[in-house]
């Protein structure tokens, strides 16, 4: 969460981080129906903020418990118009956070299953030909049919219990997932539950993302050579660039000079993703990125 994003105050953050994780520690004893109940709860509200009493009060209703000066400390810390009330938008930003680099991989894996050709909606009914509905926890307990399972699953999607929509978007795909993950500490076990709900694999995301920066740095090339078809000039700028970050001048870059030179180029990448360049073009730990820009070009 960043400093000064939602509060004037940013003295107490500490203390927030560790109440919005006890929060999700909560929850996460009371299992997904409860995150996902709490993420429900946001959609009928209708109020942007809420006083310290008002948020008491909501925390009661979700059987969720917090001291009364952590209440203060909350409603202090989302207060982003200075009226010392909880911005409820702000609030839920800081308690669902976001999906880290290699959650939002196979998240995005998942829904792509079936928005193949990438419009950001997929119709509710191709969606579910794609969902394991077998391993939802209902269906297991032999509490919930199949039929009635997936029904009940698409409720939780749109994160509302009202009449269902005919598709569902990206956004609300990865709301879900992003609101279920808030309570889940190992990447390992959130990949391996979205995986398997939604017959993926995370082996190759990581080949698909390096495709995609290669695709980036090459594209930032073309567009600075002003499309000239002489690809010599795109190698030699891509190489000038990564030298610019070679501060011992030996040819070859540490994984954080490679990341800076490559943010340069338009192409912001997580370390995971930068290892695999690591793994294809270092030698003795370090990039050699005349042999990565050579490579690159007689592809």
């Amino acid at each position: 969460m960043p400093q000064h994003m939602f509060g004037p105050d940013p003295v107490h953050e500490n203390r927030v981080l560790r109440t919005l994780k006890a929060l999700r520690m909560q929850l996460g004893h009371k299992g997904s129906a409860a995150i996902l109940g709490v993420r429900s709860s946001f959609s009928h509200l209708t109020t942007s903020s809420m006083d310290k009493v008002s948020f008491d009060r909501w925390l009661s209703t979700q059987n969720l418990h917090m001291s009364t000066h952590d209440i203060d400390t909350m409603c202090n810390y989302f207060d982003i118009d200075g009226h010392g009330h909880l911005n409820i938008e702000a609030f839920i930003l800081g308690m669902r956070g976001d999906l880290n680099d290699r959650r939002m991989s196979i998240v995005l894996k998942a829904y792509a299953k079936t928005d193949s050709e990438d419009t950001g909606f997929c119709n509710t009914a191709d969606l579910m030909e794609n969902f394991n509905v077998s391993m939802m926890p209902e269906v297991r307990k032999g509490t919930l049919s199949e039929d009635s399972a997936k029904e009940v699953f698409l409720h939780r999607l749109e994160g509302t219990a009202d009449v269902l929509e005919s598709n569902i978007s990206k956004e609300q795909f990865v709301d879900y997932y992003s609101w279920l993950a808030c309570s889940i500490i190992s990447d390992d076990t959130f990949v391996t539950l979205v995986e398997t709900a939604w017959g993926v694999s995370e082996a190759d995301v990581g080949e698909n993302r390096f495709n995609m920066c290669v695709d980036v740095l090459m594209g930032w090339a073309d567009e600075k050579v002003k499309g000239v078809t002489d690809k010599v000039k795109q190698k030699q700028l891509m190489m000038l660039t990564l030298r610019h970050f070679d501060l011992e001048n030996k040819g070859s870059l540490f994984v954080p000079q490679f990341m800076q030179a490559t943010h340069r180029m338009s192409c912001s990448m997580s370390e995971e993703i930068a290892q695999l360049f690591f793994d294809k073009f270092a030698v003795e730990g370090k990039l050699d990125y005349y042999v990565m820009t050579e490579a690159l070009y007689e592809a």
